[in-house]
């Protein structure tokens, strides 16, 4: 079993040499390694070289670096003259780091070391079970046959220490690497020399009216190496200032995805720089630049509504004066002529009275304006909305509150025509 072992090393270099270009280890993915083998155990230990099996699980948390845990079992005999040809059981546990070499390759060395123990036992009465940790290390390979399935062999060596002596078993194994979570790469066409190129974007290059709340996206005439499709090759700025967002990329498409909305009424500049790469290794020659204009801004027009006094109300009255309704007729008509206004009517009241009853008068004549303007002015309603501040927004400040007739009081006393959308 242990030339099987080196043979099955040597022969993974030579398949090697006539790679089909699969994907190899993926950061990010969990590992399935069923294996078998050969395990031999030092001389001082009297146990028989035999037959291993056993399972390892894994997880790379990059392409290179990844941490596994294995279980393995050696079914044996012992070679004491005291206990001469009794079956032992041999469990082995450890925990490896691993540490992988080309691992975009379909030929993966790695090395790896870790800790481990060995739990020995005996199925026969007298022979004293026992458990010894250990520290392991050694070298292996994987070849991909798919992008998520590779042959591996494996060989280690476990260090540990017995009657202050340095004892080492030995391990060779093969098997299996499934690949769980991986994603799954196209492969490199051979003797492609042909560069890449953008073949479209989204939006297109000059156009206007373009939403603030969308992505950018660009589209390659085949697919790309994902790794050089980043926020530093895939930029937005308007004018020099960068904006923010992440790069994500599928099939053949660059998405970039702003962090923000967009500003509206605002020309952006988006760049592919040249330099990304398709997976032959091809690059793109020269970068790829065009810009886009948002929809525009609403415009702000200045509001030209009348605001209603104290005076134009009956006293301490929500009923309009026959002022006040000139002034919402002449209003009306301003409205009627900019259809797309829409204005928020706001009460107010002076500090004389209680809050809650200025609350209320304040609340009640902007109720009587807007029913004014929709009954008597032919205002649609979804255009007005009302609103009572009663005291709380003052205009002047009110030195005697009682004093009704100051002339803080009278600037208090009002209605105004808030220009919600223009």
């Amino acid at each position: 079993m242990k030339k099987i072992s080196m043979v099955f090393l040597s022969g993974l270099m030579l398949l090697s040499l006539a790679a089909p270009g699969f994907a190899g280890n993926q950061g990010g993915t969990f590992t399935l390694d069923p294996f078998t083998g050969f395990y031999s155990f030092d001389r001082e230990q009297d146990l028989d070289a035999r037959s291993y099996y056993g399972l390892r699980g894994g997880y790379n948390f990059t392409d290179n670096l990844g941490l596994e845990a294995m279980f393995g079992f050696v079914p044996t005999e012992t070679r004491s003259m005291e206990y001469v040809d009794r079956d032992v059981q041999v469990y082995r546990l450890g925990v490896d780091a691993v540490l992988s070499f080309n691992p975009e390759g379909t030929f993966v060395p790695f090395v790896s070391a870790g800790f481990g123990v060995t739990q020995t036992d005996n199925s026969s009465k007298g022979m004293p079970d026992h458990g010894r940790g250990m520290f392991n290390y050694g070298l292996g390979l994987k070849y991909f046959i798919s992008d998520t399935v590779a042959l591996r062999g494996d060989v280690k060596q476990g260090v540990f220490t017995e009657g202050g002596d340095s004892r080492i078993n030995m391990e060779y194994t093969v098997g299996l690497t499934f690949v769980l979570g991986a994603e799954k790469k196209a492969v490199a066409r051979t003797g492609d020399d042909t560069a890449p190129e953008v073949v479209c974007t989204s939006p297109d290059g000059g156009v206007t009216g373009v939403s603030a709340d969308r992505n950018i996206t660009a589209t390659f005439s085949e697919e790309m190496a994902r790794s050089t499709i980043t926020t530093s090759t895939f930029t937005v700025k308007h004018g020099t200032t960068p904006v923010t967002g992440k790069v994500t990329f599928a099939g053949t498409t660059a998405t970039f995805d702003p962090a923000n909305e967009l500003d509206k009424g605002t020309t952006y500049t988006a760049t592919i720089a040249a330099g990304v790469k398709d997976l032959a290794g091809n690059v793109l020659a020269n970068s790829y630049v065009w810009s886009f204009t948002t929809v525009p801004a609403p415009k702000i027009v200045p509001a030209v509504l009348i605001s209603l006094e104290d005076s134009h109300f009956d006293f301490d009255s929500s009923s309009l004066s026959e002022n006040g309704k000139t002034i919402l007729n002449y209003n009306a008509k301003i409205l009627k002529d900019s259809p797309k206004m829409k204005i928020r009517i706001a009460g107010y009241t002076s500090a004389s009275g209680t809050k809650e009853y200025n609350q209320k008068l304040s609340e009640q004549r902007a109720t009587a304006v807007r029913n004014y303007l929709i009954k008597e002015g032919g205002v649609a309603g979804d255009r007005l909305t009302k609103i009572g501040y009663g005291e709380t927004r003052p205009s002047e400040y009110e030195p005697v509150p009682s004093d009704i007739y100051s002339e803080a009081a009278k600037a208090n006393q009002k209605v105004l025509f808030e220009v919600i959308v223009k």
